[in-house]
């Protein structure tokens, strides 16, 4: 039964009919863009529930990048659907083997475990954080599924590298941002206080005054002053005084930087990072939320997903290139709960690019106009949009600066004209052979790649570099229509060129193979729009260039090579026409005979992975070899020697000789598979120097533990391995909680 307490407010119900209307119109994807803290989960519950109404039975895939957003997601879920719903997680071991109604899904286990599942096994997918969508891990698995309604959902739709979540979700439907959603009252008010304190009168006195040309990263160097670490923490305990009960958020540059703030304010304070662990983070963030703790510090987390409505002071210490960070971040401080209406904003994070980018933060929230108010009967409706500064911002320093003259120094760094740039760019090609976007933010005396563009007044660097009549990078971020995609396929084709994946991925003028997955389909089917004959394979041309192309390389092709090799069809073919790659060998061996006499294959592979483990200083892992391009698969791997890594080990010892002595070895891959009871030793050693129990993830990334996998394959679960533990060793929590 549906939670009666749990109702759409105002806004929602617009995204609602927004959503309703484009399933009317037979659109079968849409977009939402909401700011954070204003409720997505519950609007993509409401959305489902009225999708669902006439259904008899239907499943719905939830897919997100992080485990723990999908926990959350999964509990709201059944807070509003109750339990005459199903539930299931499909995340790493926690995988649910029978059907749910709901099923909440991690990208990462979904990766490789999709083709389980039919293309129509749900009807409808929501894609949590959907601007996480093109990434490599994740946009395979939206391509795969077929349900009758997509929904991408997401607070930041930019991306850093300039693709288009719009190519895959179509244009937003309903967009309420963080501008229009400070405005209408939505969130908290923010107190943004940019800390100039450490500003150098005497340079900015200079700058004003001077007619030089400078860069932004010199306005940068030379105008600000670095600030103590002692002082910042002395200003952070000022400043949050003025709060009621503060509970501060710390975004951090690096885990040393946040390990030294974390010393300065003492046992209040937590950090959280990706390294420390699930277990560790988990329970800082507990302590935060109950208010054993009131500072939580941060590197590179707690930018998505995390809900803490009463945390009222966010600090940052670090920058970030990336708006969608930026907000992110700041949305860990402004939703709206009892009691809480403000946040106060800390930004220490002193250069010129940031004061801008406040300055017109401030200016478009002022320049909004509201549409007119709907009457929310939630607690936090659209508000009394003009009885309060909705975003005041506030520069402490104890120089008398005008914003004007922050302004100006910005403009400094524009002074740049078509002609210098071009000129630099060109001396920066002769001596590097390419002109990239890092190389160009690391020259200390030219503009930002940011800024080169904006002068120009394009939308990527491949169009600067063609306009300086540089040869081109391969260009991720360029967005053209699907018509400007087929006139250049078109003209490939007019020019000789065989439209592959290969070809369009190194032609600059076509954006990523994704993008023009997500457009037609498959590069087959954008090909054959633009005029392309499609080439046919038998089974018979298929087996002749394998060998012929082996033979040439002296060893089988993997699939790596296969994909490379513009001979041969692609490795999609391949894997319909035989069922795995050992039969289309075997097959192969029986027709033509072997491609090479001189040297067994498993022998070449052995000889392949100890050159490799030579590099690397000790046996490669597993997941090691599947990430060294210069290694086949470790499908081959298994296909030709064995199904684990220790047999390769074993089988590569006796054909080519230990690793040198000196070279440092890693517990976790010697050669032998470790008893059960050194695996119980170790696992019971190592979380009693943690003080807690480990977690898979913790024991993942542990190098004196056997992986995750083999605990769960000699074990049923961590619970068994810590009753087994205790038993063997004693219970070490006892001794920590005493002490």
């Amino acid at each position: 039964m549906k939670n009666p307490k749990i109702k759409p407010r105002e806004y929602q119900r617009e995204c609602l009919v927004a959503i309703d209307n484009a399933i009317a119109n037979g659109e079968k994807h849409a977009l939402v863009v909401m700011a954070s803290g204003l409720g997505k989960t519950y609007t993509s519950a409401f959305a489902v529930e009225k999708y669902l109404a006439d259904k008899r039975f239907a499943r719905v895939l939830v897919l997100c990048h992080s485990e723990k957003i999908l926990r959350q997601t999964k509990e709201k879920f059944q807070e509003y659907f109750g339990e005459e719903f199903s539930y299931g997680m499909y995340v790493n071991y926690d995988k649910a083997t029978r059907p749910t109604n709901f099923l909440f899904a991690t990208f990462q286990t979904m990766k490789d475990n999709r083709k389980d599942f039919p293309k129509d096994e749900f009807s409808y997918v929501i894609v949590d954080e959907a601007h996480h969508s093109h990434a490599r891990t994740y946009f395979p698995t939206i391509r795969y599924f077929r349900p009758e309604f997509l929904l991408g959902l997401t607070a930041t739709p930019d991306r850093l590298d300039g693709q288009k979540i719009e190519e895959i979700y179509g244009e937003p439907v309903y967009e309420l941002g963080f501008v229009e959603a400070t405005k209408r009252g939505l969130i908290a008010e923010c107190d943004y206080r940019l800390v100039l304190d450490d500003l150098s009168q005497e340079r900015l006195d200079e700058y004003l005054a001077s007619d030089e040309k400078v860069s932004i990263k010199q306005l940068n160097r030379t105008l600000f002053i670095d600030k103590r670490d002692e002082e910042i923490v002395r200003l952070i305990g000022e400043y949050s005084a003025e709060v009621e009960n503060p509970k501060k958020m710390i975004f951090c540059r690096t885990i040393e930087h946040a390990r030294k703030i974390a010393k300065l304010i003492g046992n209040k304070a937590a950090l959280v990072y990706k390294k420390n662990g699930d277990s560790a983070n988990d329970c800082a963030l507990k302590s935060f939320k109950e208010g054993e703790i009131n500072t939580i510090i941060s590197v590179d987390m707690l930018n998505e997903g995390i809900d803490v409505p009463d945390a009222n002071v966010i600090v940052f210490l670090r920058n970030t290139v990336s708006p969608a960070v930026f907000y992110q971040q700041l949305g860990r401080g402004t939703r709206l709960s009892e009691g809480k209406d403000k946040v106060l904003v800390l930004d220490f994070v002193n250069n010129c690019e940031r004061i801008k980018m406040i300055l017109e933060l401030k200016q478009e929230i002022d320049d909004f106009r509201v549409r007119p108010p709907h009457g929310d009967e939630g607690t936090h409706g659209d508000g009394d949009a003009s009885s309060r500064e909705k975003f005041a911002l506030n520069i402490d320093t104890r120089f008398s600066i005008e914003l004007i003259d922050i302004v100006s120094i910005f403009e400094k760094g524009n002074k740049w004209t078509k002609e210098e740039i071009i000129a630099q760019l060109q001396t920066m090609y002769r001596r590097d052979k390419k002109v990239t976007y890092q190389s160009i933010d690391a020259e200390p005396d030219m503009p930002s790649t940011r800024a080169v563009c904006r002068i120009f007044k394009v939308a990527t660097l491949n169009d600067v570099l063609e306009i300086a009549k540089i040869p081109l990078n391969k260009a991720r971020s360029v967005c053209i229509s699907r018509e400007e995609m087929l006139i250049e396929g078109r003209a490939m084709i007019g020019r000789g060129e065989r439209i592959t994946t290969r070809s369009v991925d190194s032609n600059p003028k076509l954006p990523m193979v994704s993008t023009i997955q997500a457009q037609f389909g498959t590069v087959v089917k954008f090909a054959a729009l633009c005029g392309q004959e499609t080439k046919t394979y038998s089974r018979d041309s298929l087996l002749e260039g394998y060998w012929l192309e082996s033979k040439r390389a002296g060893h089988w092709l993997s699939n790596i090579e296969i994909a490379q090799n513009a001979n041969l069809a692609s490795n999609d073919k391949y894997n319909k026409t035989f069922s795995s790659r050992k039969d289309l060998i075997n097959e192969i061996k029986e027709r033509y005979g072997p491609i090479n006499t001189e040297i067994d294959e498993a022998e070449r592979l052995a000889k392949l992975y100890y050159e490799a483990s030579l590099r690397r200083g000790h046996w490669l892992t597993i997941m090691e070899v599947q990430r060294d391009s210069q290694l086949p698969s470790m499908t081959h791997f298994r296909t030709e020697i064995g199904s684990s890594i220790y047999d390769i080990i074993n089988f590569t010892r006796d054909f080519c000789g230990d690793l040198p002595e000196e070279m440092a070895q890693q517990p976790r891959y010697t050669a032998m598979p470790r008893p059960s009871e050194r695996l119980i030793e170790e696992y019971w050693g190592e979380s009693k120097a943690a003080g807690h129990w480990l977690s898979t993830r913790e024991i993942e990334h542990d190098a004196s533990l056997a992986s995750p996998h083999t605990y769960y394959r000699r074990f049923k679960s961590l619970a068994q391995i810590r009753q087994l533990a205790i038993e063997a060793h004693g219970d070490f929590t006892k001794e920590v909680k005493s002490n």
